[in-house]
C-alpha cells in the first residue's frame, strides 16, 4: 500500500467518522437540547485534545499579540461552524445540509483571493459561480430549505472561511494541538453559557449519554484521521476525497432518518462537487506550471 492509498483511506475514514458524529447529534437532538449535547460532547473533546496538546508540548507555547488576535478569530470561526451547522441539522435533512456544506472549498478559495491576495483566474472564478448555482438548485428559493436551516449552513461556510484564512496566516507558527484544544474549550464555555441562558437542561439517560460519548469519540477519530491523511502522499490526490462526506450524509440520512434525496438536490450536489474538483485541479495545474518555471 503506497502513501497516496493510505492518505485516501484516512480521508475516507475522517469523513465517515465526522458524519457519524453529526448523525449522532442530529438523532439525540430530537430528545435533548442541542447545546446541552454540545456541552457534554466537548467535555470529553476538551479532555482528549488537552491530553494530546500536553503530550505534544503545546502548553509551553507563548503567542505574540498578533498570534493571539488571529487565534481568537480562528476560534470564533470554529465556534460558528459547530453552532450554525449543528443547529441547521436539526431543521433540514442531513443529506441536504451535508450537500450545502460542500460549498466550503470554493468559498475558501474565494476568501483567500479576497483577503490573502491569492491569485484566482477567470476559470476558477467561473467554477465558484457555477458552484453557487448548484447551491441555488439545492435550496430552491421558495422552499423550506431556503429558510433558516439553509441560511445557517451558509453562515457555517462563512465561518469555515474565517477559520481557514486565519489558519493559513498563522501557518505552522502555532501548534495544531493548541488550536484544537482552544477551539474545543471555547465551544465548551459557549455551549454552557447558551444552555444556562436557555435554562432547558434535560435529564440524560444512560443510552443518550452513551450516544453522546460515542459521537465525541467518532469526532476525535475524525480529527486524527484527517491529520494522518494530510501526512501521507500527495495532497492533490487526497483532498478530493473530502467529497465522500456527501455520500455518507445522503446514506445516513436515508438509513437513520428516512430522508429520500430529491433529484434536483442530487443535481445541485453534483454541480457543487464538480465545481470544487475543477477548481482544485486547476490550482494544482497552475502550481505545477509555476514550479516548472522556477526550475
Amino acid at each position: 500500500m503506497n502513501d497516496n492509498t493510505r492518505g485516501i483511506l484516512f480521508m475516507i475514514l475522517a469523513m465517515a467518522t465526522m458524519l457519524t458524529s453529526d448523525t449522532v447529534v442530529k438523532s439525540v437532538a430530537q430528545e435533548l437540547p442541542l447545546f446541552q449535547i454540545i456541552f457534554i460532547r466537548h467535555i470529553f473533546m476538551t479532555i482528549g485534545l488537552g491530553v494530546m496538546a500536553l503530550r505534544d508540548g503545546g502548553f509551553r507555547f507563548r503567542p505574540t499579540p498578533q498570534q493571539t488576535r488571529l487565534v481568537t478569530l480562528r476560534t470564533i470561526g470554529e465556534c460558528g461552524i459547530v453552532c450554525f451547522y449543528m443547529t441547521a441539522l436539526t431543521m433540514i435533512p442531513l443529506g441536504t445540509g451535508t450537500a450545502l456544506f460542500q460549498l466550503q472549498p470554493l468559498a475558501v478559495t474565494l476568501a483567500a483571493a479576497l483577503f490573502l491576495a491569492q491569485p484566482i483566474g477567470p476559470r476558477r472564478l467561473l467554477a465558484i459561480i457555477v458552484g453557487f448555482a448548484g447551491v441555488l438548485l439545492i435550496v430552491r428559493p421558495g422552499t423550506e430549505v431556503f429558510g433558516l436551516g439553509g441560511v445557517l449552513v451558509l453562515l457555517a461556510v462563512v465561518c469555515v472561511c474565517l477559520r481557514d484564512v486565519t489558519t493559513r496566516i498563522l501557518g505552522a507558527s502555532v501548534p495544531a494541538s493548541v488550536l484544537a484544544v482552544m477551539g474545543s474549550t471555547a465551544l465548551l464555555i459557549l455551549s454552557f453559557v447558551i444552555m444556562m441562558v436557555q435554562g432547558n437542561w434535560a435529564p440524560v439517560s444512560l443510552a443518550q449519554f452513551g450516544l453522546i460519548l460515542a459521537g465525541a469519540c467518532f469526532l476525535m477519530v475524525g480529527y486524527l484521521a484527517m491529520v494522518f491523511a494530510m501526512r501521507f502522499g500527495d495532497i492533490a490526490a487526497i483532498s478530493p476525497f473530502r467529497y465522500v462526506a456527501l455520500v455518507f450524509g445522503i446514506l445516513y440520512g436515508f438509513l437513520f432518518f428516512g430522508e429520500i434525496p430529491q433529484p434536483i438536490m442530487l443535481l445541485g450536489s453534483v454541480i457543487i462537487v464538480a465545481s470544487g474538483l475543477y477548481s482544485f485541479l486547476r490550482e494544482r495545474t497552475l502550481r505545477a506550471k509555476d514550479e516548472a518555471t522556477r526550475v
